[in-house]
């Protein structure tokens, strides 16, 4: 795997409290990056602002948002 494939990489278990878009995107959706980052701007990947232009995905928040029964 080259270094432009590291969003590829798997999650840790558990869940990290907070990790880079992309693999966020690849983990629990099997999207590539741009569409990661797509996902993220329309808040179904929760994110978290890490410097002025940097922003974390949150993985264990997007875990329980994807487990919850919207009917409950």
């Amino acid at each position: 795997m080259s270094n432009d494939d590291n969003w590829k990489k798997p999650l840790p278990d558990p869940l990290p409290y907070a990790a880079p878009v992309p693999q966020v995107g690849w983990h629990f959706f099997g999207v590539e990056p741009g569409a990661a980052w797509d996902l993220a701007r329309k808040g179904i990947i929760p994110t978290i602002a890490t410097g002025s232009r940097n922003k974390q995905a949150l993985p264990r928040v997007l875990a329980q948002r994807l487990t919850r029964d919207p009917n409950d």
